[in-house]
């Protein structure tokens, strides 16, 4: 697929930008002059602590920050890790969409733990899995101190942030990734329930589904992997490859006219979870393109979280 190595070249940085330019601002795009505030449409956070550090140590260790959000209770309620989008190269924990999505599950009784992440193409997608897996271990290590339960854990992403998140509930258990900040064996990243955002399920068909240029990002993503070693890293960073009789329930919420063309991998991996007997749900956006929850006002971004908050109760509190 990739005729020859460039490593980091300029070519491959400025392809691989203008893929992260047309996710992230095909989102962006969307966005209006929002008509009220987050409050108004379910969400409710009382208690917000910031810039929590979860690892340490590595390059680019001062994006390794999560917040936390919750409201006051007794007890121990269930914990979720949220991750944002960005074609892995852009975008913060700050996002307003992320964000209103913490605090709905937050008024629902969830304790959320919003992440940052190395971005692409100075981390490529390896670590950002890593991170994402690391910052699920620090929870689970912390969660109490928090008021939130270890045991009741689920993760949520959007976009480039959904594919990390399904990496997180689907490969847990892959010896190819070690977790950031944890580089002892028998670290558990798990987690019993997944929500995915728009996600990409398959890179390697997304990047040629949106055009035959978008192949040459591959060597950016996978830090100038060429041949059969582009085909091996692949097949650990795709979600694809993970589908399984053992992953964790999980739900997709996918715009049908998706842009991307990212629905019909939502349609199909619904079915093949079906298959394997894995509880899945797929949550149309009728008519909603990529990043549909950016007007977190509409419609159909409040019913989505709905859903998620549905589903979560079922796994994660019943």
């Amino acid at each position: 697929m990739i005729a020859k190595k460039s490593g980091y070249g300029v070519f491959s940085r400025i392809l691989f930008i203008a893929l992260g330019a047309t996710l992230f601002f095909s989102c962006a795009s969307l966005r209006k002059k929002p008509p009220g505030p987050h409050e108004n449409y379910g969400a409710k956070a009382e208690i917000v602590i910031k810039d929590i550090a979860y690892a340490a140590g590595v390059p680019g260790a001062d994006r390794l920050k999560l917040d936390i959000y919750s409201n006051p209770h007794e007890g121990l309620l269930p914990a979720v890790v949220a991750i944002h989008g960005g074609a892995w190269t852009k975008g913060d924990k700050e996002m307003d969409n992320k964000v209103y999505v913490c605090q709905v599950l937050a008024k629902n009784g969830y304790v959320v733990f919003n992440i940052n992440y190395r971005l692409a193409p100075k981390y490529p997608i390896k670590l950002q899995v890593e991170d994402a897996m690391g910052a699920v271990i620090w929870v689970k290590e912390h969660a109490k101190e928090y008021g939130a339960d270890p045991a009741r854990m689920g993760v949520v992403g959007g976009s480039a942030g959904g594919h990390l998140a399904a990496m997180v509930g689907w490969a847990s258990d892959d010896p190819y990734f070690q977790p950031t900040g944890h580089p002892e064996k028998g670290v558990d990243s798990k987690v019993k329930v997944a929500a995915l955002y728009y996600p990409v399920i398959d890179i390697d068909r997304t990047m040629k589904e949106n055009g035959d240029g978008l192949a040459w990002l591959g060597d950016a993503l996978l830090a100038g992997s060429v041949g059969k070693k582009y085909q091996e890293e692949i097949k650990h960073i795709s979600p694809i490859n993970f589908i399984k009789a053992d992953d964790p329930p999980t739900i997709f919420l996918t715009g049908d006219a998706d842009e991307l063309k990212l629905y019909p991998q939502s349609v199909e991996s619904v079915k093949k979870l079906k298959e394997l007997g894995v509880d899945s749900e797929l949550f149309t956006a009728s008519g909603k393109k990529h990043g549909f929850t950016w007007e977190y006002w509409d419609q159909a971004s409040v019913d989505s979280v709905v859903a998620i908050v549905k589903f979560f109760d079922r796994y994660l509190k019943e």
